[in-house]
């Protein structure tokens, strides 16, 4: 993994996460790393979005666990997930991006692909305290927002 230092803190965040963790979460006031060294967010709803289709929306996918482990992506219930609209609170702490690796000889287009996944996500090196009453975004009604349907035409025309 090759981290890189995020010069600007955010001034806005976005954190998706299932619905049942919604209340811990705007009780302690923080995002959680859960494990990991960081937390993560995305600088945008699209890339938020974009991030969810190739991550819990990818039903059956295979994916490596925080604890290192293989393992797969369940069945994605749109009414179980919320995205929060964030203000991060001033606190000292890293921003970071994740640049995905690749092999060697990795061929171009893979490159790209990993190069646009990495550089929708920033990641904060602790537990990400935010402003009071964050904007909590229903996931059902963004997927079913027409931006986002034009969106995945688009994509499935390329």
């Amino acid at each position: 993994m090759a981290y890189e230092h995020v010069a600007d803190r955010p001034s806005v965040v976005y954190h998706y996460t299932k619905r049942e963790n919604v209340p811990s979460i705007l009780k302690d006031g923080r995002i959680k790393r859960m494990g990991d060294t960081e937390c993560w967010f995305c600088l945008s709803l699209e890339d938020t979005l974009s991030v969810m289709e190739d991550t819990v929306m990818a039903e059956g996918k295979f994916y490596v666990t925080v604890g290192g482990k293989l393992a797969r992506y369940p069945k994605f219930d749109p009414e179980e997930y919320v995205i929060l609209k964030l203000t991060p609170r001033w606190q000292s702490g890293e921003w970071v991006r994740w640049m995905q690796e690749l092999p060697p000889g990795a061929n171009p287009q893979l490159k790209e692909v990993a190069e646009a996944f990495s550089m929708k996500k920033v990641g904060f090196r602790g537990d990400m305290k935010f402003a009071p009453d964050p904007e909590v975004l229903e996931c059902t009604q963004l997927l079913q927002s027409p931006c986002h349907e034009m969106r995945q035409g688009q994509e499935q025309t390329m």
